[in-house]
């Protein structure tokens, strides 16, 4: 009997416990749902950053838009910051006004967006194979930015393309 009495005060005391947690507490469910959310936001913002500024050519408009008030840099030949970015973009635009990007695959997951991208100066370049890697604050800004980018070959040994 007080196995039974000591088993129903733990359970009871259990609950209470539950029913006093801090309203502010998410559900891991929700939590969850809110993740994706995110990594969805930030996804669609890597795609429309992408879209305005190397394929519209609005490369200010997309840097005020989806560039964060920090923006670290891991390209080599770009400093950090949107207005370095606008600074290395701006005038390769303006030589290739026929450049465009053509978004091959996109990852996503957290923070991190991924795309792997066929871009061209003009309709007749093989162009480059490039994989960008985009970091996105709480906001769904960009705020840090790595690359790869490789030619792409006239032909491959295994005879597969880039893409």
């Amino acid at each position: 009997m007080n196995k039974i009495l000591s088993v129903s005060i733990a359970a009871l005391l259990a609950a209470a416990a539950v029913q006093a947690a801090p309203a502010h507490r998410v559900p891991a469910a929700a939590r969850t749902a809110q993740a994706q959310t995110q990594t969805e936001r930030n996804k669609a913002n890597a795609l429309a950053f992408y879209e305005l500024a190397f394929n519209r050519h609005k490369v200010q408009e997309a840097a005020a838009r989806y560039i964060g008030k920090t923006y670290l840099q891991h390209n080599p030949t770009v400093a950090d910051g949107a207005q370095a970015f606008v600074d290395a973009f701006t005038p390769f635009l303006k030589e290739n006004p026929q450049s465009r990007a053509e978004i091959k695959r996109v990852v996503a997951e957290g923070d991190l967006v991924v795309l792997h991208v066929l871009s061209r100066t003009s309709p007749q370049d093989k162009g480059e194979a490039v994989v960008d890697i985009f970091r996105f604050d709480e906001n769904g800004k960009i705020v840090e930015h790595w690359d790869v980018i490789q030619p792409v070959p006239e032909k491959s040994v295994s005879g597969r393309g880039m893409f």
